[in-house]
This record gives C-alpha cells, sequence and structure tokens, in this order.
C-alpha cells in the first residue's frame, strides 16, 4: 500500500483491513511496536476479529524490534536513487533485491 503524507492511525487500520487480515491465519500473533500511531485498542478488535492476536513491544527497546536497522538501510539506499514519486517504486524494487 502507497499513500502519501505521513502514517497516522488512519493509515495502519487501513493497512491491516485492506492487506493484513486477507492473510491471516486464526491464532497468529502480530508483534507491534509502541508507535504512537499505532491504536492499541482499534487493532487488538481488528485482529480479535481475525481470531488473531497482537502484542505490543515495551517502549523503548529498539533491541527487540531488529526490522528498524533493515528499514534505516532500506531508506537510505532508497533515498539515493528516487528523483521524483514515481520513480519510487522502480527504487523499492531496486533496494528490496540489493538487500535481500
Amino acid at each position: 500500500m502507497i499513500f502519501e503524507g505521513y502514517c497516522n492511525a488512519q493509515v495502519v487500520c487501513r493497512w491491516i483491513e485492506e492487506m493484513l487480515l486477507p492473510e491471516l491465519i486464526p491464532g497468529q500473533i502480530l508483534i507491534m511496536d509502541n508507535a504512537s500511531f499505532h491504536p492499541k485498542e482499534r487493532i487488538k478488535e481488528l485482529l480479535a476479529k481475525a481470531g488473531c492476536e497482537v502484542i505490543f513491544l515495551p517502549p523503548y527497546s529498539p533491541d527487540l524490534n531488529k526490522i528498524e536497522k533493515f528499514w534505516a538501510k532500506l531508506k537510505r539506499y532508497v533515498a539515493q536513487l528516487v528523483s521524483n514519486g514515481e520513480s519510487l517504486i522502480a527504487a523499492l524494487d531496486i533496494a528490496l533485491r540489493e538487500l535481500s
């Protein structure tokens, strides 16, 4: 899902409803950090309807959130390739292939 602007609670919930829920299998557990835009109660409700659970990581625990190192590397890599909005998807495709 691609959107313009900043990530907020509405974007997170839309991503969960449109992208994540269709892929979940009842009984699965989603682990999320404590980003301020993660509306905890709404996320719990959405996942419960799918028969799943969410666990939120403790605040200030980057050691438990290893994906953050990858996102930082990906952002730096993509920033070097992108000159406009149209090139973003192509740059992400290249970056994910190179960094995976």
